[in-house]
């Protein structure tokens, strides 16, 4: 089989077992990669050439959590697709948990007070306010955000609602101006060209967002919902009342954030 009937015949079966959007890409993406090795390699089809392929990688700087990442894909590739093996006897290595990054309430507000653009701020806005995920931003619909309740529900792509979080009352005069005009049913952010926003363009958008700061902290979007779990945390929330708005299947998920929490204890009340 050619790379190219190999890589279509990998992604129908990704799609098949309901892989999303993003790990088929990724997926798809290393294994062009490996296959790519083979061939300019001259190496066969075999366990010891995975080997190889992943010692190269490592060689090029690559850290053990794409180690373990290209390992199970192959390991997909080798059980699901091309089945010479039930399972790659390849160990995966060791990876240090990193802490999760957050942002101080004050840097929140540098990063909003210094964005201008009225759509990137909303954006922002609701990312840190409402804990949303930089794909729940590309597809919000305004019909899913209830000003009168102070709800935005969370759907999925058949549209059916997953989870329900809070929205910002300090919002709600800048969405309502934001969205009139427009049709209930459309994406809540569009492109200039109308169309769905890209999670590439936002994660530029919140660098330079980051850089007019003047905050020098490497970091993703992804910081602004971590900084809304926190922040909650610190203020008191019950934690599975915040694993329902995250949308967290499993509690431990929603702990881990915990080891970020800073409380004051001169703002501590004695239950006595």
């Amino acid at each position: 089989m050619i790379t190219k009937n190999i890589l279509k015949y990998t992604q129908q079966i990704l799609l098949e077992k309901k892989y999303s959007a993003k790990t088929i890409t990724t997926y798809l993406f290393y294994l062009k990669k490996y296959l790519d090795f083979l061939e300019n390699k001259k190496l066969i089809d075999e366990t010891k050439s995975v080997e190889k392929f992943l010692n190269y990688q490592k060689e090029n700087n690559n850290s053990n959590q794409t180690f373990n990442l290209i390992l199970n894909i192959l390991n997909f590739f080798y059980t699901n697709v091309h089945t010479i093996v039930d399972k790659l006897d390849i160990k995966y290595k060791k990876v240090t948990k990193q802490k999760i990054q957050t942002l101080t309430k004050q840097q929140i507000i540098k990063i909003l007070d210094s964005t201008k653009n009225e759509k990137h701020f909303l954006i922002f806005a609701l990312s840190y306010g409402s804990g949303l995920r930089l794909n729940e931003i590309t597809t919000l619909k305004i019909k899913n955000i209830d000003l009168k309740k102070n709800i935005i529900k969370i759907c999925n792509k058949q549209g059916r609602e997953v989870r329900k979080t809070i929205l910002p009352e300090n919002l709600k005069e800048k969405i309502e101006k934001f969205i009139i005009n427009k049709k209930q049913t459309q994406l809540f952010f569009l492109n200039k060209a109308g169309k769905q926003l890209s999670e590439r363009s936002l994660q530029i958008a919140f660098t330079r967002a980051l850089i007019r700061a003047k905050i020098k902290k490497q970091t993703s979007f992804q910081v602004l919902r971590h900084s809304f779990t926190t922040h909650l945390l610190e203020s008191g929330i019950n934690i599975e009342s915040l694993q329902q708005m995250l949308g967290h299947k499993n509690i431990r998920t929603t702990k881990k954030y915990k080891k970020n929490t800073h409380y004051n204890l001169t703002e501590i009340k004695s239950p006595l």
